[in-house]
């Protein structure tokens, strides 16, 4: 019996990208998935095809973003063990956490609401700003280049066309309205997707 434990164990501790992660990096829709990843006291290490990504925890809650342009050829652990300061370093500033990474563009996620949250976009091959959106629910990119999300919205759709909202004011919560958005990344034009919809607040 001890001998399966022994085995079980050690199998769980060679399998770091699979068995016993703290957290595992789920990407935004539409973005790269990571060959590998890691995590532990240092952050959580994830390795592209053309970038290693390594999330550092700070004391201020959330993490800074470092991004190595992926040179050589080692792989798995081994390309998480990085001998170089990162090429460039996105500095945690409001509960920053990374969110994907495509061939043109790089997204991290910030706040804490569990509603209405924040969407930073960079240039993924120098880190450079490219713009800030906020959002409900879950965007997407499509096409390395069109992003998908839900808006909030000032504006207020006709409650007749909300069927839950009954269900969620006796649930104590509230009425919001998002407007469907299509941003351009490469020419920053925007174009509303549909109407506007009904979603829950607390």
């Amino acid at each position: 019996m001890r001998m399966i434990v022994f085995l079980c164990a050690l199998i769980m501790a060679a399998s770091g990208s699979v068995f016993g992660q703290e957290y595992q990096f789920r990407p935004m829709k539409g973005s790269a998935t990571p060959e590998y990843q890691e995590s532990g006291d240092h952050g959580q290490c994830l390795v592209f095809k053309t970038y290693i990504v390594l999330s550092e925890p700070t004391d201020e809650g959330g993490d800074d973003v470092n991004v190595w342009i992926r040179k050589g050829t080692a792989k798995g652990a081994d390309a998480c063990r990085m001998g170089t300061n990162p090429d460039y370093m996105i500095k945690n500033s409001d509960n920053n956490s990374f969110y994907g990474i495509s061939a043109v563009y790089m997204f991290v996620d910030q706040g804490t609401s569990a509603g209405e949250r924040t969407l930073l976009v960079f240039r993924t091959e120098s880190g450079d700003a490219v713009t800030t959106v906020d959002y409900i629910g879950s965007p997407r990119i499509e096409a390395a280049r069109y992003l998908y999300f839900d808006a909030p919205s000032t504006k207020k759709g006709p409650i007749s066309t909300c069927k839950e909202a009954p269900k969620w004011k006796r649930q104590g919560g509230t009425v919001g309205w998002v407007q469907g958005k299509k941003l351009d990344l490469d020419t920053q034009k925007s174009t509303n997707v549909g109407g506007l919809r009904c979603v829950y607040q607390e």
